[in-house]
């Protein structure tokens, strides 16, 4: 017997009357487990899904609002002067330290294994 509730009433001769919330009555095996059905209430469903949209709106309209900014970051970057001024700086570093490349002639020795 289970109550308005969906609790277990146990069986004895004190149970009261009750027409308001009637009792119901469940016949099972012996040992019978008979679980309660879990579902998630469709409002919490709702509500994550609302925050979740809410959040996804939001980190768009920032993208939005920040893509002239990006824009005139990137090109503010490097100009195409620059990099050709790093390259040519960058080859002329690369040719001296190849005309002055510094060999080690010696030669490692392993200490005997005496």
């Amino acid at each position: 017997i289970r109550n308005h509730h969906g609790h277990l009433i146990p069986l004895n001769s004190s149970i009261p009357a009750n027409s308001k919330h009637p009792y119901v009555l469940e016949v099972a095996k012996i040992f019978q487990h008979c679980p309660k059905p879990r579902t998630i209430p469709m409002t919490v469903i709702n509500k994550t899904m609302k925050t979740r949209l809410q959040t996804i709106e939001r980190r768009i309209q920032r993208l939005e609002d920040l893509l002239p900014q990006v824009k005139l970051r990137r090109n503010e970057k490097l100009t195409q002067q620059e990099i050709e001024c790093l390259n040519q700086k960058l080859r002329f570093l690369h040719q001296r330290m190849q005309a002055n490349s510094h060999t080690w002639k010696g030669v490692l020795i392993r200490a005997p294994l005496w």
